[in-house]
C-alpha cells in the first residue's frame, strides 16, 4: 500500500459523515458520534489506497477528490468498476464478508477519505443498526447498477456510449446543454468494457451523425432526442 499522510485534527469528519448515505438514517448527535471514529487519510493523485487482494476491512469515505475502483483479474486485465467520488464510500462488501477485495483502489486526483477500522466500525454497527441497513442499500443500488451494465456488453458501444452520456449530469454548453466525461478516455472505455480506440471510434461516430459536439473532456448534447433513440429504439 502506499505510503498515506494521516490527520488527526481534521475538523471535517462531521460533514464527512453527514454527506453519505449510509450514515443518513442516524440524528445529528448519532453521527458526530460516528464522526469521532473517522481517521482522516490524504491520498496523493496516483497513489493506491488499496490493493486486490490485501486483507483490509476497512471502510472509506470519499471527503474530497476522486477514487478509481478497478476490478483486477487472476490474469492481470483490469476493468473500472467505478469512480467514487465525495460521499461515496468504498470498502463496505470487505467489512460485511470478511474476504480480501478483488479490485485496487487508486486516486484518481489528489484526495481525503475518512476511514473507519474494522473494530471501530464493527462497535457503530452494533450500536446504530441503521448503519448496516445503509450499508445494504448501498450495495444492493451498486448491483442494480451492475446488473444494467450486465446487460448492455452486447449492445454496440456507440448504444453503451450514448447510454452513459445521458446518465451525466448536464452543465450548460454554448446555447444548449452538455456533459463532462468525468474520468480519462482510457477508464471510460474500461467502465464501458470496450477498448479506448472503439471509444473513439463511437465518439467520431455520434459526432458525425450530429448527435454530439466533442471538445476534450467536453461533450455537447447536439441532439439528445438521437441519442435516446439509439439506447431505446423502442421509445
Amino acid at each position: 500500500m502506499a505510503t498515506l499522510l494521516p490527520i488527526v485534527d481534521d475538523p471535517s469528519h462531521g460533514s464527512c459523515v453527514r454527506r453519505v448515505p449510509i450514515f443518513a438514517q442516524l440524528t445529528t448527535p448519532q453521527q458526530d458520534a460516528v464522526a469521532a471514529f473517522a481517521h482522516s487519510v490524504d491520498v496523493p493523485r496516483g497513489a493506491l489506497l488499496h490493493r486486490a487482494g490485501e486483507a483490509s476491512r476497512a471502510l472509506f469515505v470519499v471527503h474530497r477528490g476522486k477514487l478509481k475502483v478497478t476490478h483486477v483479474a487472476a490474469s492481470g486485465h483490469q476493468r473500472v468498476l467505478r469512480v467514487a467520488g465525495p460521499g461515496d464510500v468504498v470498502g463496505e462488501h470487505a467489512f460485511l464478508t470478511g474476504e480480501p477485495p478483488g479490485y485496487e483502489v487508486e486516486a484518481l486526483s489528489a484526495a481525503r477519505v475518512c476511514a473507519f477500522g474494522a473494530s471501530d466500525l464493527a462497535g457503530l454497527v452494533a450500536r446504530y443498526p441503521a448503519i448496516a441497513a445503509g450499508m445494504l442499500r448501498s450495495l444492493s443500488q451498486r448491483l442494480q447498477d451492475a446488473e444494467r451494465r450486465l446487460t448492455q456488453t452486447s449492445v454496440d458501444v456507440p448504444v453503451r456510449l450514448a447510454a452513459f452520456l445521458l446518465d451525466l449530469p448536464t452543465v450548460p454548453s454554448g446555447g444548449g446543454v452538455g456533459v463532462v466525461l468525468p474520468w480519462p478516455k482510457k477508464d471510460v472505455a474500461s467502465y464501458l468494457g470496450t477498448t479506448p480506440e472503439s471509444l473513439s471510434r463511437a465518439l467520431d461516430r455520434l459526432q458525425r451523425d450530429g448527435a454530439i459536439r466533442v471538445e476534450g473532456a467536453a461533450v455537447e448534447i447536439m441532439d439528445a432526442d438521437a441519442l435516446e433513440a439509439l439506447v431505446d429504439p423502442q421509445s
